[in-house]
């Protein structure tokens, strides 16, 4: 037996097919292998001359990302090749190379654990559009056993709540709670006047709408093409710079998008437009949290009720509710106190955010977070036990 060097192939294949390809064949079907190849590229394919009867080396079977293996259904020898790799590699990706691929010789196989078929003699367009389409299935399963981070969606009681101010921060605190190397990551989904980017001083060439455009062509590697670094632990997908109509959003798209991000990033949060649609209720059903922002205001508070409301209406479980009072002026003597608010909404309060409108002013228009202009900022410190208390939740 002999381990041929890897030997080129054609054009396309070689940026997503893993390199640790192996083809264990007859000896002949190898070297008409290596002349078909001629000059094109396509990957490194590692071939390995062997008749149909021998057994595969250990060393190919532990080094293989992708192992193609000859099999002659009528040996039994050449058989034992599909049980000895299962011994030694349950989740190997395997595909059998048969010269007479009929219908009941792929049904047994596929019962002893083989992931695709292909015919003999081997050819290279069909074989790379085969292991290219069984490693995404792969990534697709193993991605979606992973667990799904936290979905944090940020919702106004009304314009002018400060939402958009709270979901920054926010972001930039859980970031620091991550455990996946991206942080988080805030999706602007207010299409109509979201601005979290140009608060950022982030400029977007790619909005949330041309990601939803992509439909299920939509990957973590494209979501993260779309993503714009914010500079502080956390990604912005910006909203649209034109005014996009509300119905324009697709609940399915809308989803997906939202759940690739999820396998992508330590938490995502979401930028909520003031009006309700089936997509923005269908968002708010999915998400881990649902942070509340109202002020003390009347109008702020009776908009928060109704949103309250709303939730019971569709079924939005209570305990996933996190009312949040913002501007909450620390002082002993308020014409309406937290107290109040609890009885009004007839839901407990999560969470206050101190006013600090001087701080807020001068660092939003330098483009900078509450603590990068003033770290004694009484916001910051109210979005940091924000940020730990919502983390610690997801941890229990």
């Amino acid at each position: 037996m002999g381990l041929d060097s890897p030997f080129e192939l054609g054009a396309g294949m070689a940026v997503t097919l893993p390199n640790d390809v192996y083809v264990v064949a007859n000896p002949r079907e190898v070297e008409r292998l290596r002349t078909a190849a001629g000059l094109r590229r396509l990957a490194e394919l590692n071939c390995v001359p062997l008749s149909p009867a021998e057994p595969i080396p250990s060393e190919v079977v532990a080094r293989a990302a992708v192992l193609v293996v000859e099999v002659d259904p009528t040996d039994k020898a050449s058989l034992r090749r599909i049980a000895q790799v299962r011994a030694a590699r349950r989740d190997l990706p395997l595909v059998v190379a048969l010269h007479d691929a009929s219908a009941p010789a792929i049904r047994t196989l596929v019962r002893q654990g083989v992931d695709d078929v292909v015919s003999i003699p081997l050819d290279l367009d069909d074989l790379a559009t085969q292991l290219l389409d069984l490693v995404a299935q792969i990534q697709s399963s193993v991605a979606a056993q992973a667990p799904l981070a936290p979905l944090v969606s940020v919702v106004r009681s009304t314009g002018g709540s400060g939402a958009t101010t709270v979901v920054t921060h926010l972001a930039a605190a859980l970031a620091e709670h991550s455990g996946r190397p991206n942080g988080a990551c805030v999706v602007d989904l207010d299409i109509q006047f979201g601005n979290v980017a140009m608060s950022l001083g982030c400029e977007a060439k790619t909005t949330v709408v041309d990601l939803l455009e992509a439909g299920d062509r939509l990957d973590a590697e494209l979501m993260q093409a779309g993503a714009v670094d914010s500079g502080r632990g956390f990604d912005v997908i910006a909203a649209p710079f034109a005014i996009t109509p509300l119905e324009n959003i697709d609940v399915d798209r809308l989803l997906h998008m939202l759940t690739v991000a999820r396998r992508e990033y330590g938490s995502v949060l979401v930028d909520l437009p003031a009006n309700w649609t089936n997509w923005t209720l269908s968002t708010a059903l999915a998400s881990t949290d649902i942070v509340l922002v109202t002020d003390l205001t009347i109008a702020g508070l009776r908009q928060a009720k109704r949103r309250v409301e709303l939730f019971d209406t569709v079924g939005l479980a209570r305990e996933r509710l996190r009312i949040v009072v913002n501007r909450v002026e620390k002082r002993l003597f308020r014409a309406i106190g937290v107290e109040e608010v609890r009885r009004t909404l007839g839901h407990p309060v999560y969470a206050t955010l101190a006013a600090d409108p001087n701080v807020l002013s001068s660092a939003q228009d330098q483009g900078l977070l509450a603590w990068e202009a003033n770290r004694r900022s009484r916001f910051a410190a109210d979005i940091a036990d924000l940020a730990e208390r919502l983390a610690q939740g997801w941890r229990h």
